[in-house]
């Protein structure tokens, strides 16, 4: 299974899960399966958290800078 990161922000009621590039539809629901056991989001429960949105990110490949000048 991918790893990935994940963050809850009270704040703005977001689950927010990055996965790296190339990660599989399986892995990611294997990913959004485990976000909602204890632990992970403070309130794991689909009743606790409904409303709050889901946001799933690909990882950036390294970023090159360049001057636009």
């Amino acid at each position: 299974m991918a790893k990935a990161q994940v963050s809850y922000s009270e704040a703005t009621k977001e689950i927010k899960i990055i996965v790296p590039r190339g990660t599989k539809s399986a892995d990611l629901a294997g990913i959004i399966e485990l976000c909602c056991k204890p632990g992970i989001v403070p309130r794991p429960c689909t009743t606790c958290t409904s409303g709050d949105h889901l946001v799933v990110a690909e990882e950036l490949a390294d970023v090159t800078q360049v001057d636009l000048k």
